[in-house]
């Protein structure tokens, strides 16, 4: 069985100690998570364990033969091919052995071979030939395909040239070529950042059945939680062991952290009281023993440290400006690049206070509509209307549109200036654009955005890319805003800030349209659902447009229940389908008073078809969460869960949430109801 195993293995840069006797083993088959808070070396140890980057002391051992393949989060570009001949590239190492092999063949064919020679040839070939059948060399075309196709190529993607993909599908070919490559360790650094849902939960269930042993940095705990089954936990220089998920590994960090805050505050206690004592009698002479006897307890005094990462914080933005009922109308929405149609007709109202998560797999047009959600794409067909004092912060994780969240970021121009005529820090630009917080709560806001310690006095034009993208994020936070557009909110910060984040908008009481790869903040989030999918039937045709006015949960059983195409739901976004009215009618003549002009005819049957929907789902929806909660309230009844506190705990907790989506989607429906009755009455 091979094994990579690090025995006391230090690294310093400077006076910082970034691993410090480090000892671990990675074996076949193990299933491991690297966690730590940014910055504390995990891409480091990888790379040493790669053996790409010698410790300053320690030896890190790999079983002979081994392969060992490290995938880091970025920088990776291919040219000069075309994906097909780039992939080919990934079985390099199984042609050196077929060449090997080949030639260990001719020797073993030479008439003056001795037999313990040929013996040695014969074992050495046979060894090389097995070597290259585990590796799936011959059914290579099959193991391409699934892999390409797990990660979201498409067949017409094979001939395309690789200089023609961007930098996140340049990644996904990087990963392709490392899972072909089939080594005997995978050192993967934040595989999932360029993966939509989809890929994600593929590359997850790739992995769990991985025959080599996997290691793993991710910020995506669903994604964890699906693929490991071990957690070393990099902090403080040092490794720590957890058994389990990394769900189990948080809780039982949490208990640690419980355990370890009440000793910390002893411990301060203890200090201030020794202190105390040190500045009362440091003036008499009578006492000097015993206060130099106080000085040197302190100076032996191990502090107790918390884990940055763990810490539990929490964040309040700026509170909505109340907007109007409806906050953004799209009526008969179009959007075309070239011949490439990817919406047609789309028909959407985003209400006061909803969160709405757009999903669907890449290039199916999310961003498309962010962008004209968000009103910063104007090239588009159709109609966009903003409610009545709607404010809208636009969030995009790229570079070129930086510049425009405020002059502090400096994407393009010259940077903010402080006062001493430098360029500002991260701390300046963001009190400036503070809303009456204190000090302490921008310094919170800024920790939770991973901006802690001398990091708050960086100047902003030495930042990361994803150090800007953070800063730009947190400034948008700050501003008043009451529609938040936010493509990719969670890239670039950790499991502890994704947290934070996620608390902080799920109580803002504005509206937020949002884009996300990770599942569990989509399922925290979210209530209701739109997802944007290519059709089938036609790849060349515009996306379809499914509307899902319920939480994650609900989107994905209606999926499993109705399979791709949801009854109520996908209308082309090129109007291929509409639903009936009221009447039976399909609602193509107008109808209506004669008075009425023909915009406000198509606006009213527009309006009726959603009510329609939105009754009808939100029956749907109801039916659904009933149903969870006598799940529930059967588990509760079990006393394998009664007899668990905290189980019994979460599940009341969560019969609660369930409790006041039931009367909400209640109350939703109700009002639906009623508006699409009066529009009957009324001949809308």
């Amino acid at each position: 069985m091979a094994h990579i195993q690090a025995g006391d293995i230090s690294l310093a840069y400077g006076d910082r100690d970034i691993l410090k006797g480090v000892n671990l083993t990675l074996t076949s088959g193990d299933r491991c998570a690297l966690a730590g808070a940014n910055g504390s070396g995990k891409s480091t140890l990888m790379r040493i364990l790669a053996l790409e980057l010698p410790p300053d002391s320690g030896s890190v051992v790999a079983t002979t033969g081994a392969r060992i393949v490290y995938l880091p989060q970025s920088g990776i570009t291919h040219a000069g091919q075309t994906l097909d001949e780039e992939i080919e590239l990934a079985y390099g190492p199984i042609a050196a052995l077929l060449a090997k092999r080949d030639h260990i063949a001719e020797q073993m064919q030479a008439p003056d071979r001795s037999a313990p020679d040929l013996d040695a040839l014969v074992h050495e070939h046979h060894e090389i030939q097995e070597r290259i059948e585990r590796s799936g060399y011959y059914d290579r075309d099959a193991q391409i395909d699934r892999i390409l196709s797990g990660l979201g190529f498409a067949r017409s993607d094979r001939s395309r040239g690789v200089d023609e993909f961007s930098g996140g599908w340049q990644m996904r070919i990087a990963l392709a070529k490392v899972l072909l490559s089939g080594p005997d360790f995978l050192l993967l650094d934040e595989p999932t950042n360029y993966l939509d849902v989809e890929a994600r939960v593929w590359l997850g269930s790739f992995l769990s059945s991985y025959a080599g042993g996997v290691l793993i940095v991710s910020h995506d705990r669903r994604f964890l939680d699906q693929t490991i089954d071990t957690v070393w936990e990099l902090f403080l220089a040092e490794v720590r062991r957890y058994r389990g998920s990394y769900s189990d590994y948080e809780r039982q960090r949490e208990e640690e952290i419980a355990r370890l805050t009440a000793a910390w505050e002893q411990q301060q206690e203890e200090i201030r009281r020794i202190e105390d004592f040190i500045r009362r009698f440091r003036a008499k002479a009578s006492k000097a023993r015993q206060v130099q006897s106080r000085i040197k307890q302190l100076e032996k005094m191990e502090p107790i440290v918390i884990p940055e990462h763990l810490k539990r914080i929490s964040i309040a933005f700026p509170p909505a400006p109340r907007s109007g009922r409806e906050v953004v109308t799209l009526e008969s929405v179009s959007r075309r690049y070239g011949t490439n149609r990817v919406l047609e007709d789309v028909d959407l109202i985003v209400e006061r206070g909803e969160k709405v998560a757009l999903v669907g797999p890449n290039g199916a047009g999310k961003s498309t509509l962010m962008r004209i959600i968000a009103g910063t794409d104007s090239a588009h067909g159709g109609t966009v209307r903003f409610g009545a004092q709607a404010a809208t912060g636009f969030y995009a994780d790229d570079d070129s549109w930086l510049a425009g969240v405020g002059e502090a970021v400096g994407a393009a121009g010259s940077p903010a200036r402080g006062a001493s005529g430098a360029a500002a820090s991260v701390f300046e630009v963001t009190i400036r654009s503070a809303h009456g917080q204190t000090e302490q709560q921008i310094r919170n806001m800024l920790g939770a955005f991973l901006f802690r310690d001398d990091d708050v006095y960086k100047s902003i034009d030495v930042l990361s890319g994803g150090e800007r993208s953070r800063l730009a994020m947190l400034q948008l936070l700050l501003q008043p805003h009451n529609l938040l557009v936010l493509d990719e909110p969670t890239n670039h910060l950790d499991m502890a800030s994704k947290d934070v984040l996620l608390d902080a908008l799920r109580q803002f009481k504005g509206t937020i349209v949002f884009v996300s790869h990770d599942r569990e903040f989509i399922e925290k989030l979210a209530g209701r659902v739109i997802e944007l999918r290519p059709d089938p039937r036609d790849p060349g045709a515009p996306s379809l447009v499914s509307d899902f006015p319920g939480d994650y949960h609900y989107y994905a059983w209606r999926l499993e229940h109705q399979g791709e195409t949801v009854e109520s739901g996908p209308t082309r976004a090129g109007g291929g389908s509409h639903l009936p009215g009221p009447d039976g009618s399909d609602g193509s003549n107008g109808g209506g008073p004669p008075e009425v002009s023909h915009g406000e005819q198509k606006a009213r049957r527009s309006r009726r078809r959603q009510l329609e929907r939105r009754v009808e789902t939100l029956l749907e929806q109801i039916a659904f969460e009933e149903q969870r909660h006598e799940t529930l309230q059967r588990e509760l009844a079990d006393p394998s869960v009664y007899g668990d506190g905290a189980e019994v705990k979460r599940r009341t907790a969560e019969l609660k949430r369930i409790e006041a989506r039931i009367d909400e989607f209640t109350r939703e429906w109700e009002s639906a109801a009623t508006e699409l009755e009066s529009q009957a009455v009324a001949g809308g």
